[in-house]
């Protein structure tokens, strides 16, 4: 019994310490390194407190200003590790410092994947007069398989069946679908590094492999950029998922010599691709276009005498500047927040691009819009 007690002791210590400190500490309202706001002090009311929202709502606000929550999360996260555990907070922790966003065949949701391309199958069809094409961006998983952990294969189940995914976007798209899944492996095999290792993105190099994959496919010239390095701090979304200490450093690269006349963001006007600002922060990433918003015009100054409708997630944000040389406009839509008509959208272009990666496609519930007016 006594030797139980100083441990006990400590223990005692520390949580009465955590709570005099979550107590005395100002509210936080947003954390960087999980790049989110936090839940604030909920509001009691007599409707919230019977319906049992209200201490749901305590409970989350607890959990998210507690006193050093980073510090508590990543070692969490660090004894998992030690304990042999290679899903962490919904990461699995690969080969060579990559982490990978868990993603078994449950966790895939398949039938709003057949939902959402069946959506741009019709939005294609309804712009039959136009160049419309989709490219799916492999998930990191099943380009750098061989760096997954021990026992996760492509082949027993344990990761979700991608093969299906493309025989289906294949099946009912045909040539529109451009696949890139084995150019990003080849590459990726080599020497270069086609997705970042403590981020879900791809990086600049592995979007410049699916932008000549697309030249090739749609006939446009292939063009060669040369990447500059702007930094080597970067810890992604799946690093804020686990905050282990020991986490790479990622590099964040920029095509420098694609040049715009204009980009309009959400009526903000800039005369870069690139917002180097952003580097400052957590989300390095953000130095792409600044981040996301609901519709981007850019004015290239290109004079092709085409112009580019992109829908898109945010793994068009670094693939966007190949594409600049070949469209005098590219209007740049994110559909989780626009509310244009996507019809007359696209009346003003000569091209179509759907760009995401293949599973944030399949749980987007947005897609719908495409199909909004259609006649």
């Amino acid at each position: 019994m006594k030797r139980a007690l100083p441990p006990l002791l400590a223990m005692a210590v520390i949580l009465v310490g955590l709570s005099v400190g979550s107590l005395l500490l100002p509210d936080s309202a947003f954390s960087a390194n999980e790049n989110r706001y936090l839940k604030q002090a909920p509001r009691l009311t007599w409707d919230a407190l019977m319906h049992g929202s209200y201490t749901a709502d305590v409970e989350t606000y607890t959990a998210d200003q507690i006193a050093l929550r980073d510090v508590w999360m990543g070692a969490k996260s660090t004894l998992q590790q030690l304990a042999g555990k290679q899903d962490v907070g919904g990461v699995w922790l690969g080969e060579d410092g990559y982490y990978f966003a868990k993603m078994t065949e449950d966790d895939f949701n398949r039938p709003r994947y057949e939902k959402n391309l069946a959506a741009v199958k019709a939005f294609f069809d309804g712009n039959a007069d136009k160049d419309c094409r989709i490219l799916l961006a492999p998930t990191p998983c099943v380009v750098l398989y061989d760096k997954l952990p021990l026992g996760l294969s492509l082949d027993n189940g344990t990761v979700f069946d991608v093969d299906k995914c493309y025989d289906t976007l294949l099946d009912l798209l045909g040539p529109q679908a451009i696949v890139t899944r084995w150019d990003l492996r080849e590459v990726g095999g080599g020497t270069q590094q086609v997705y970042y290792r403590t981020d879900h993105h791809w990086t600049t190099a592995g979007a410049r492999v699916a932008y000549r994959v697309w030249a090739k496919e749609t006939g446009h010239t292939v063009r060669d950029y040369a990447l500059t390095p702007v930094t080597d701090e970067f810890r992604g979304t799946l690093y804020s998922k686990v905050l282990l200490p020991g986490s790479t450093y990622d590099t964040v690269e920029v095509a420098r010599d694609v040049e715009i006349v204009s980009m309009d963001c959400d009526g903000q006007v800039m005369h870069s691709l690139y917002v180097d600002s952003k580097l400052e922060q957590k989300d390095k990433y953000e130095v792409f276009m600044g981040g996301n918003y609901a519709k981007v015009t850019v004015d290239t100054g290109a004079e092709t005498g085409r112009s580019l409708l992109l829908i898109k997630d945010s793994f068009a944000n670094c693939f966007l500047p190949f594409l600049c040389a070949d469209y005098d406009t590219i209007t740049v839509v994110d559909l989780r927040y626009c509310r244009e008509n996507m019809m007359d959208l696209a009346s003003d272009c000569t091209d179509i691009l759907v760009l995401y990666e293949l599973t944030n496609f399949a749980s987007d519930g947005n897609l719908y819009k495409l199909q909004l007016d259609v006649q």
